[in-house]
């Protein structure tokens, strides 16, 4: 006899709250370790991470992931991110009934 296997689904959790990055990311990134007397180079070496990462990052020609914007928000001691959180809008629709003199235009 063969066993039947349950197959089991994760799905990912709706996330209650939306994460967006500030405007002008780059400059405050900039600012923030040029305050530390860092190059881009050392910034990136510090925090592990490529250059010309850093680089891109900071002309906002990309955005981090989760897990580098932590590392540069830690290290820099700066909040990159703001969140937003998500409503759900209940939409209640009235039945609206239609005459023919409603649909029709008499010239």
């Amino acid at each position: 006899m063969i066993e039947k296997k349950e197959k089991i689904a994760f799905l990912k959790p709706y996330r209650e709250e939306e994460i967006f990055f500030i405007e002008n990311y780059g400059t405050l990134i900039i600012e923030s370790r040029k305050k530390k007397n860092l190059t881009r180079e050392e910034f990136a070496e510090k925090i592990k991470e490529k250059e010309s990462v850093i680089r891109r990052i900071e002309n906002e020609e990309m955005m981090p992931d989760e897990a580098l914007t932590k590392k540069i928000e830690d290290f820099l001691e700066i909040k990159l991110t703001k969140s937003y959180e998500a409503k759900k809008i209940e939409k209640t629709l009235k039945k609206i009934e239609l005459t023919i003199g409603d649909v029709i235009e008499v010239k």
